[in-house]
């Protein structure tokens, strides 16, 4: 059941009780400048709030009782050290987010191979602890690039988490399959899993709902009612986030007015949405999901 739901009376538990799922609670770790839209160039001379907003992080998980997968640029290793240990001190796994936050579908797969494998190089000098799981910058794993997974394999990955079945102007294979599995390239199953982000069916198409602009676009009512949903199902949902999501006052791009919509909307509404499910919900990081769920060894 719940966490709400373990508070109340034992009659109301046998007409209400939801199984207990463990859903996966994941953040993007980046700067406020770390994006993919074509022609923008941010100014770097705006300060940041990273440190800031990476305490609000740790301390809502801290105090809601929830582990986290925290996905961490390369470039955050090189700049944030301290940030990274204390990310792993504090029981989170830190995964691979790639370096600088480039576009994979962009990267021939010898340059995505050394991107991935540079930043897991600096995670691993800091943490001291293996890298499990990578997830693309904007689920820049696509159809044309699927192959791309082959490479993670070879690093050693145990997960990527890098595939949106959804289709938008930027990322997603909206025929992926919604479930973690095994995915086939070439003809073969690889020896990783895939954790695909969750989606809802809204008019025959798949949609997110729990992540990003999702996130902050849907009432925190409806997320929690699909949450629930899925949970009642057996299903898993994943929350996904970036430190810059939780601070009206963090830098900001300069960008189309779509754009800005997409990236900036409901940002100081945020904080208290993300406490209010975590403390709603039972949440794990992906690789104890993965372990428990499916026995994967490391």
């Amino acid at each position: 059941m719940t966490k709400q739901e373990a508070t109340h009376s034992g009659a109301s538990q046998v007409t209400s009780q939801v199984p207990s799922v463990n859903n996966m609670l994941t953040f993007d770790i980046e700067e406020w400048f770390h994006a993919n839209y074509d022609d923008v160039k941010p100014d770097l001379s705006q300060p940041s709030h990273f440190r800031s907003n990476m305490d609000t992080l740790l301390r809502i998980c801290r105090e809601t009782g929830c582990k986290a997968t925290f996905f961490v640029l390369g470039y955050i290793g090189e700049h944030f050290p301290d940030v990274v240990r204390a990310i792993a001190q504090e029981g989170h796994d830190v995964a691979s987010h790639g370096y600088a936050h480039e576009l994979a579908y962009k990267q021939t797969i010898q340059e995505f191979k050394a991107d991935v494998k540079k930043s897991v190089d600096i995670l691993e000098d800091i943490t001291g602890s293996k890298v499990l799981g990578y997830r693309a910058p904007s689920w820049s794993i696509v159809e044309s690039n699927l192959h791309y997974l082959e490479a993670l394999e070879e690093l050693g990955m145990k997960y990527d988490a890098s595939i949106f079945p959804v289709k938008t102007f930027l990322y997603g294979i909206p025929t992926a399959p919604t479930e973690i599995h095994r995915p086939k390239v070439n003809g073969r199953e690889l020896n990783l899993y895939e954790v695909p982000m969750s989606v809802m069916k809204l008019s025959g198409k798949n949609m997110g709902y729990s992540g990003g602009f999702y996130f902050r676009f849907f009432p925190k009512f409806f997320i929690k009612q699909v949450i629930r949903s899925a949970n009642r199902q057996g299903k898993s949902s994943i929350v996904y986030l970036h430190p810059r999501e939780v601070n009206v006052n963090e830098a900001k791009l300069i960008l189309p007015r779509k754009e800005h919509f997409i990236h900036y909307y409901n940002i100081g509404g945020t904080e208290a949405k993300l406490e209010d499910i975590l403390k709603s919900f039972n949440f794990t990081s992906i690789s104890e999901h993965l372990k428990h769920n499916f026995k994967l060894e490391v």
